[in-house]
């Protein structure tokens, strides 16, 4: 009530000639709407953990790509239950099932909430089943832009010795992607939608028992395929299941333990030597030994180049901790330098990077334009025949709203109004906009110009 007495005050100071004592609620809303009093797209989403920012991201030595994504498959590896063990995603036979933090925005309202989704290891995507008219669903539906974080649990001996430099998390952005009855219409629909129900519900028991039981006298590949289609086709037009996927702009990984590698500072050394023909790895993780082999050994092989010593020295020589490193060496205890270069650790590999999707490679005759929607970037690829006409288009809109505008971009009717022309093209003169998203269609005839000139 306050907002709307605080509104009629404006209007009486800058508007006055308008009748505001007999203006509804919903007219004032209007007006604020229209005045920008009100927003109702979100600019940008942030985030207080970005890479090489703040006090956390210790450590000489970047990861690689290849370090990056095993540290992702292993921090969310999730557990051993599967409905069916054939349908593990690797010779692991990890579920890559966790429960995460989802962090969504619509019209400026924040909302968190908790959720178990299942990791894609081919394509890193993150695979969802979520109950419909949840506020979740609501808020993606709206705005895909989510953020998403999972952090390792402790286990019940940890409580009374937990360190923090043995915890590890993940920060996970992204754009949802929701499935409709649409996707089962085109071929890449179809094959997203049989992943996700043979990644998803193999981890949770309930759902799997009706999925496997469609198709369990099944023999011949193509009746699986079928019976399986079948189940999620009664699944998407159910409306009692939102199923989505949550496609990566980036994956942040934050490991604090890198910082150490050793129980503590103070005992170091006599952590090192007393694990000569032991087992490597005593400190408290749920990590496995070819993954922590595989830090050290990159380690290792980078400071054997010049280069690379050279860096790592010059990184520690003002200290990562430089009072404690000073009461270090005058104590005999190992310094930050004298960690980082012990060869049983990973010590001296940054504690925090950043994971980004390689862009998608387009056509090499390909043009490509993009322009704002409502939600993010829409993106057209065009080739062109020999006389400048329009040979072959396609048009990414999944940034849009799920139900409306993210249509335009699989909406063959829009699409083929472009095929043997030349542009630029202008809406309602010779191109028609798909019913119920006229702005999304502007915004891709935009991009689509911008492609073509």
């Amino acid at each position: 009530m306050k907002k709307i007495l605080s509104l009629l005050l404006v209007m009486m100071l800058l508007v006055p000639a308008m009748g505001v004592a007999e203006m509804t609620e919903d007219e004032l809303h209007a007006w604020a709407l229209a005045n920008g009093y009100v927003k109702t797209d979100v600019d940008a989403l942030t985030s207080a953990t970005t890479n090489k920012a703040g006090g956390v991201n210790f450590g000489a030595i970047e990861w690689t790509e290849e370090l990056q994504v095993m540290a992702i498959k292993e921090f969310l590896k999730g557990g051993h239950y599967l409905g069916d063990a054939s349908y593990a995603q690797d010779e692991s036979g990890w579920n890559y099932r966790e429960m995460y933090q989802m962090a969504t925005v619509f019209n400026n309202v924040p909302n968190n909430t908790n959720l178990e989704l299942v990791l894609d290891i081919d394509s890193l995507c993150l695979l969802g089943v979520s109950e419909a008219g949840t506020s979740k669903t609501l808020h993606f539906n709206y705005n895909p832009n989510v953020s998403i974080s999972w952090c390792r649990q402790l286990r019940p001996h940890e409580e009374e010795t937990y360190n923090y430099y043995c915890s590890y998390g993940v920060q996970f952005d992204g754009v949802v992607r929701i499935f409709t009855p649409a996707d089962l219409e085109t071929e890449e629909g179809k094959a997203k939608l049989l992943n996700l129900f043979d990644k998803y519900y193999p981890t949770l028991a309930t759902s799997w028992m009706g999925y496997a039981a469609t198709f369990a006298n099944l023999t011949n590949a193509d009746e699986i395929t079928a019976a399986k289609l079948g189940y999620i086709e009664k699944q998407l037009k159910g409306g009692a299941m939102v199923i989505y996927e949550v496609v990566p702009t980036r994956i942040i990984i934050t490991a604090p333990f890198l910082i150490n590698m050793s129980p503590s500072m103070t005992n170091g050394i006599k952590f090192v030597n007393a694990q000569e023909g032991e087992k490597k790895y005593a400190y408290d993780l749920l990590l496995t030994e070819e993954f922590l082999d595989a830090l050290v050994a990159y380690k290792n092989d980078y400071l054997a180049t010049e280069e690379g010593l050279a860096q790592v020295q010059e990184y520690y020589a003002t200290g990562m901790y430089p009072m404690l490193d000073g009461l270090c060496a005058q104590y005999g205890a190992p310094t930050s330098l004298q960690i980082a270069m012990m060869p049983t650790t990973a010590a001296g590999l940054k504690t925090q990077t950043t994971w980004e999707p390689a862009p998608v490679a387009a056509d090499e005759n390909a043009k490509v334009g993009t322009a704002n929607g409502f939600h993010g970037t829409i993106t057209a690829e065009v080739t062109l025949n020999e006389d400048g006409t329009i040979a072959t288009l396609k048009v990414d809109t999944s940034c849009e709203h799920a139900d409306y505008g993210a249509k335009v971009g699989t909406d063959e009717a829009f699409l083929a109004q472009f095929i043997g022309k030349t542009g630029p093209f202008t809406l309602g003169e010779g191109i028609d906009a798909v019913t119920g998203a006229t702005g999304s269609s502007k915004s891709a005839v935009e991009a689509i110009n911008n492609a073509v000139k």
